[in-house]
Order: structure tokens, then sequence, then C-alpha cells
């Protein structure tokens, strides 16, 4: 049994399910996990749609914000270099959190893995970790690595920081690994441990069947990462080609008002739906009754949803953003369309639509593929695996 920390923005929530399960199944599987929320609290409805408060072996700890100014007084005697980490400005949540981490995790208590979900957060308690004693590791999941370094000038020198304090560096596909590798002075830390779902639960109960209107569906939030406009303009050619359809977008984010826009721009307000969250059980519904899956981003690790979809038995069709030409293989379980390529993505979908039954034999084969390379039990064996060679190296090292 070990005991491990979780280190997430927030738990539990829609857009992160893939920690949930991971952690439900740590939990499952005997060891003691404790999870450390590090800015928002937790979201009772999904804590009580996963029943988590009946996990004897799971503590959720939030962040400890001080709520009186006799509070922050308390602070200030205590850790004064909180307040003083970069200067007056920076008294916020990050630093509270920081702070949060620092006295009920790596004062208080003793772990034997500390994970850091993803990198962005480990780069907050960089200094933190170069003190631990337990095993450290960081996930290397999408934005962080791929968009932040771009945007941000000093993201490459804070990921090369994290890479070299913590023991071992997760990526969720060999893309990922490929774009940080260039920030990582020990490549021997890296290891892929990709996406998995609970094949169980993303399991079709109805029949594939041929209507009189193709069903799209996609999930994801409103952001440019998504490439909803790619998606809009490809769908534009399936009405331009006569094929009767509607497509379904799960999500909310802050490009909605522009994804709206666009939609009645190109005239497609009586195509597409926007449906905004849903909770897993709402998704089993949808994925039952749709007819394919479209993923249009422009950039990813290994979209999650698309798993859950294929494990639907629903052909997909995706842009080669990421980690998915790990996952697709092309014209067999699902259709790659260039990035930004409209055009393709359109010629792949009125393919689809047309042809019944290499949809339906395109979703078996994708089904197959997650039951074989995708599942939970795959990937937590891994992690498992990981953890202890870690631990046991590290065991024999301070020996």
């Amino acid at each position: 049994m070990l005991r491990i920390a979780i280190v997430v923005e927030s738990f539990p929530t829609i857009s992160e399910t893939f920690i949930t399960n991971k952690v439900l199944e740590l939990c499952k599987r005997g060891h003691q996990v404790t999870v450390f929320i590090h800015r928002k609290t937790t979201d009772n409805k999904l804590a009580e749609l996963y029943n988590l408060k009946a996990i004897p072996n799971l503590e959720i700890v939030p962040p400890a914000i001080p709520k009186t100014s006799i509070d922050w007084v308390k602070l200030l005697i205590k850790k004064p270099a909180v307040f003083l980490h970069r200067s007056t400005s920076a008294i916020n949540y990050k630093n509270v959190s920081r702070l949060k981490l620092l006295t009920s995790v790596f004062e208080n208590r003793a772990f034997d893995v500390i994970h850091f979900e993803f990198s962005a957060l480990a780069i907050v308690y960089t200094d933190v970790i170069e003190k631990l004693k337990a095993v450290t590791i960081v996930s290397c999941r999408g934005t962080a690595e791929k968009v932040k370094p771009l945007t941000m000038p000093d993201r490459k020198a804070q990921l090369k920081q994290v890479f070299s304090s913590v023991d071992s560096i997760h990526c969720v596909s060999a893309d990922m690994a490929a774009t940080i590798l260039p920030c990582c002075d020990r490549p021997e830390k890296i290891f892929i441990n990709r996406p998995s779902i609970d094949v169980s639960y993303f399991n079709r109960t109805r029949p594939y069947q041929s209507g009189t209107v193709l069903t799209i569906l996609s999930v994801g939030r409103f952001t440019f990462q998504k490439g909803y406009l790619t998606g809009l303009l490809a769908v534009k050619k399936l009405k331009e080609a006569g094929i009767v359809f509607k497509w379904l977008i799960v999500g909310d984010g802050p490009q909605k008002e522009e994804v709206i826009f666009h939609i009645h721009t190109l005239g497609l307000e009586n195509e597409v739906t926007l449906l905004g969250k849903k909770n897993k059980d709402e998704m089993i519904g949808l994925y039952n009754t749709a007819d394919l899956f479209l993923l249009s981003s422009v950039y990813e690790g290994i979209a999650n949803v698309v798993l859950e979809a294929m494990a639907m038995e629903l052909p997909v069709v995706s842009t080669k953003s990421g980690g998915l030409n790990e996952v697709i293989e092309h014209e067999q379980d699902g259709m790659l369309a260039g990035v930004y390529d409209h055009d393709e993505i359109a010629q792949y979908l009125i393919f689809l639509a047309n042809n019944f039954e290499r949809r339906k034999t395109m979703g078996e084969k994708a089904r197959q593929k997650v039951l074989n390379k995708f599942t939970i039990d795959r990937q937590i064996n891994e992690f498992e695996t990981t953890y202890l060679q870690l631990v046991n190296s590290k065991v024999v090292h301070s020996n």
C-alpha cells in the first residue's frame, strides 16, 4: 500500500474526469490517497455523484484561505515569507494555497509519492519540491507545455527548473514527450502513460443504427484549442453537399460568444446546437444516440473524449493534433485530417455520412482498440509500477 498525494487545481471537476477515475482506481486498489486542491473547492454535486465521502482511504484537502483579519495576522506571524515571496501584491490564492501545501503536506504529513497532475501547478511549488523527501512526479498534458512557452517568456526556464527538481516526468503521449525534451536535462526521467477510460461504463447500450439525420457529437471547452471555427467551416460543406445533419456540442468556455457568432454568420443555426456542460451520465445518452464524433482541435495531449467516443463504438474524425495519431489508425478505427484543414475534415465527414456500414465497422474496431490499449486497469498498472520503482530506488539511494 502506497501513501499517495495528488495535487490538482480543483477536484472533482467535469473537465478532468480522468483524474477522478485515477483517484478512484488507486483507492480501489487499497492505496491511501490524499487529494490536495490548489485553488478551487470541491464540486459538491460531482462529489455526491461519485460518492467520494464513502471512500475510507480517500481524503480531500481544500485550500486554506484566511477569512478574517485575525487569520491574516496569524498567517503573517507564522509564515512571513509567504507575503514577501515577490511583492505585497503577491498576497493571493497562489501563495496562500502554496502555504497550505507546504504546512499540511511537506511539514506535517508523510507520503511515498507526491504527484503534481499539471506542470503549471508544479511551477508554483518549485522551491518546495526541491526539499521533498517523497518521490515527486509531474504530469505534462498539453497547454502548459505547447502554448505557454510561446506566450510567456519565462515558461521554458520554469519548466526546466521543475523537470530538474522532480524525480520523474509523466507524459500523456510520445508527442508530448518530444515536446518537453528540449526542457529536460535528463531524458531518462520521462515516462509515457497514455490516458485511459472505464470501458465498463463507456459501453454502448443501444444498437448503432442509421437514421434520416446524421448526428455529429463534439465535447470540449470553447477555447481556441478546440478549433471550433475549423469544425464549423467543415460542417458548412456538409450542408452545401445536401447532407441533413445536426452537430451537438457539449461544453462551455470563454469563446462561446465567438462560436455563436460564427454559427450564425455561416448560416448553421439550424444545424448546430450548443448543449452546455453535461455530467458523465448525461454523456452516455449522447454517445448512445450519436452517429460519429468530431474533434477539430489545433493541439492536444490525447483527448479523453475521443477514447470515450471510441469505447462507445463511434467512428471519430479528428485532426492530427498532439498524440491523436497514437490512438487512431487512419481509415481503420477512425479518420485523421490535417490541423486546420476543414476541407479534409469535410471530406471524411461526407464519406462517413454516406457509408453507414463503414461507420459501424469503424466504430466496432474503435472500441476494440480502446479495450486493447486504453483501459483504466492498464493505466493504473503502469502508474503503480512506476511509483513502486521510484519509491524503491529512492529508499536504496537514501541508505
